[in-house]
């Protein structure tokens, strides 16, 4: 049967061709029509897809495993708007929560679910939970649908793991609009007898397939305060006792977030929230969390950036451990991403073999600042798709954020994951 340009293009797409085509050079050499033809092809069983959502305003993963399992990681709502976050996409019609849930109920569609089978709340700044304005409509239960709460009430989850509730030890919740508004989600949930689980740190089996076993594995490497030991299901704690706490050598939220290598056959990815390495220069080496987690994570190939490549975050420690073929930066703000940081992950260094670097969303001041790294960094706005093959191999691809028609701005060539 001879195929259509478009029914050709789709098939060559999906079974691992190759189509490598900036933004700037989509639009120059192709027609509207070609171009819309182009969109990402569904989602099929056996396939890993990791979407790392361009909302412009924080953090959000959904991921669609092999068996049809869904897991979204965080939904940030920063609710400033430019100049302290970038412009919501696809556009400002709609709040962030209501944009991903949407985002990922049209590609779980494909493997005709409705619902989430985890979130994962990381740690709780509003750039990853939500944060309520004063005046929003609050739900009967007391609090405000905004980033996961909302997702949760289009996308309903049956299990959320978060990186404290409900005692939050070591580390009390701030006193912060957000945050209240987090933990009376989480209450709602837990009277309501639907689930929430504080993250157990080294387990494989706290997030598992709803189907096959064999499907996927994943292992909680870090989170609230404490680092996998590589034994095991063992964990220990990564902060001295708290009453030997002083002003300066005291964690904040950033340092418990919740750290995750997702596996599938012979490829891994790692994700961890905004875990960071700055130790004062030295001066309180136990701040630095982020290398005793990634060391415990072991090498992989692809990694989300911690803290959105901020400068106090993957650090020489990260890279080498990790050692990933290529970083997401899921950006959203004038400072992300830190040169130094950019540097580090792209290895751009004379002589040295580069890695594949994308970003969500570039902001201008940023663009500015890094402007002598961006020739090589892949992809500067778009949701990035990490698509995994049964063999182990693995794409990435990056899709246009304005719309929601998912058409395809950039596609790597299918690789072999490190450990095949």
């Amino acid at each position: 049967m001879k195929l259509g340009r478009r029914d050709a293009l789709l098939e060559g797409l999906a079974l691992g061709g190759t189509l490598v085509l900036g933004p700037a050079m989509w639009l120059a050499t192709t027609g509207r029509a070609r171009a819309e033809a182009a969109t990402l092809p569904p989602w099929a069983p056996g396939l890993l897809d990791i979407h790392h959502i361009d909302t412009g305003v924080g953090n959000a993963t959904f991921i669609l495993a092999p068996d049809g399992t869904t897991i979204l990681i965080d939904c940030g709502a920063t609710r400033g708007g430019p100049p302290a976050s970038t412009p919501m996409r696809p556009d400002a019609s709609r709040q962030a929560g209501e944009w991903v849930a949407r985002y990922a109920l049209r590609h779980a569609r494909a493997a005709k679910r409705t619902t989430l089978d985890y979130i994962i709340a990381t740690h709780v700044h509003p750039d990853h939970v939500g944060s309520p304005l004063e005046g929003d409509a609050r739900t009967r239960d007391g609090y405000v649908l905004t980033g996961l709460a909302q997702v949760d009430s289009l996308m309903p989850a049956d299990l959320v793991i978060d990186r404290g509730f409900p005692n939050y030890a070591p580390l009390p919740l701030i006193d912060a609009p957000f945050a209240a508004n987090h933990r009376a989600w989480l209450d709602a949930r837990r009277r309501g007898g639907r689930r929430v689980e504080q993250v157990k740190v080294g387990s494989l089996g706290q997030l598992t397939p709803r189907r096959d076993a064999a499907a996927f594995s994943a292992r909680f490497v870090g989170g609230n305060g404490r680092v996998w030991t590589g034994t095991g299901e063992q964990s220990r704690a990564l902060f001295p006792d708290p009453s030997e706490w002083t002003a300066e050598a005291r964690p904040e939220e950033n340092l418990l977030s919740i750290a995750m290598v997702l596996s599938y056959g012979g490829f891994r990815y790692f994700t961890g929230g905004d875990l960071t390495a700055d130790s004062h220069d030295g001066a309180v080496p136990w701040l630095d969390v982020e290398t005793p987690i990634t060391r415990a994570a072991g090498k992989v190939d692809v990694a989300s950036a911690d803290h959105h490549g901020y400068f106090d975050a993957n650090a020489k420690g990260l890279v080498e451990a990790l050692d990933a073929d290529a970083y997401v930066v899921q950006a959203w703000h004038a400072t992300h991403p830190d040169p130094a940081p950019l540097q580090r992950m792209l290895n751009a260094w004379r002589g040295r073999k580069q890695r594949d670097v994308f970003i969500t969303r570039l902001d201008p001041a940023s663009q500015a600042v890094n402007n002598r790294f961006l020739r090589d960094v892949k992809s500067t706005e778009g949701h990035v798709v990490v698509r995994v093959f049964p063999d182990g191999t693995y794409r990435i691809f990056v899709t246009d954020s304005r719309d929601e028609n998912d058409r395809i701005s950039f596609a790597g060539e299918r690789r072999i994951s490190r450990n095949d």
